[in-house]
């Protein structure tokens, strides 16, 4: 296939990232990126892309390891922390270039976290919100590939409120709110599978984030 030089570096970047390995997932990660915009999208992209297939992709990867998560205590912000591993035989177009972002995006996030520089990591923070920002519009419907959805809106969240934008950062979580709701909806009529387990904890950390926002927010008495 002609995607799966990209993939595999793409791929590497979530075993990276599980070992903490944070700028080296960025090079690699980048590098993928590389890759693949030397490829030409397949006939395949018209038929394939904007099917619900990232979701399944992110169960998979979390369901390897979720030990790392970044969920310790009630007091603690939820970052989704997984990078996202595509089969090597993948042709879907905009899935693959959706992933390839967003693990970009999430090595630029975990690494702000872990440098003592101030303005290097407001650097990788802002381009880290660039990426995930592409990574979200790269999403043909909005129906599907609701769990993709919802991490970046998450960490898109926790980013801007580092960087002090206070009001974005309440919009993030109000359309998370919204979005874990129709999770919630779906799952209920049948026509998702957010409610199985797998998906569970997850949403429950985004409600954390959720109502911990609410109480930084919330004025003095």
């Amino acid at each position: 296939m002609i995607y799966r030089e990209a993939i595999q570096l793409s791929n590497q970047v979530a075993s990276l990232l599980e070992s903490k390995r944070f700028y080296q997932a960025i090079l690699v990660a980048c590098t993928a990126m590389e890759v693949f915009q030397k490829q030409t999208p397949t006939a395949e992209k018209a038929s394939l892309s904007g099917h619900d297939f990232i979701d399944p992709c992110m169960a998979f990867c979390c369901n390897r390891d979720c030990a790392s998560d970044s969920r310790s205590t009630m007091d603690e912000e939820y970052t989704y922390e997984h990078g996202i591993i595509l089969p090597l035989n993948t042709i879907d177009w905009t899935a693959i270039t959706a992933v390839l972002i967003f693990n970009c995006a999430l090595t630029h996030h975990l690494a702000a976290g872990h440098c003592y520089d101030h303005v290097t990591s407001q650097h990788f923070l802002k381009k880290s919100l660039r990426l995930y920002t592409l990574a979200y519009n790269e999403q043909d419907r909005q129906d599907q590939n609701i769990m993709f959805q919802a991490a970046i809106v998450n960490n898109v969240g926790l980013i801007h409120k580092r960087l002090g934008s206070q009001e974005e950062a309440q919009a993030c979580f109000d359309f998370l709110t919204t979005m874990i709701v129709m999770m919630r909806v779906s799952s209920t009529e049948g026509d998702s599978c957010l409610g199985e387990d797998k998906y569970r904890q997850h949403v429950q950390d985004f409600w954390k984030n959720i109502l911990g926002n609410k109480r930084s927010v919330a004025p003095a008495a």
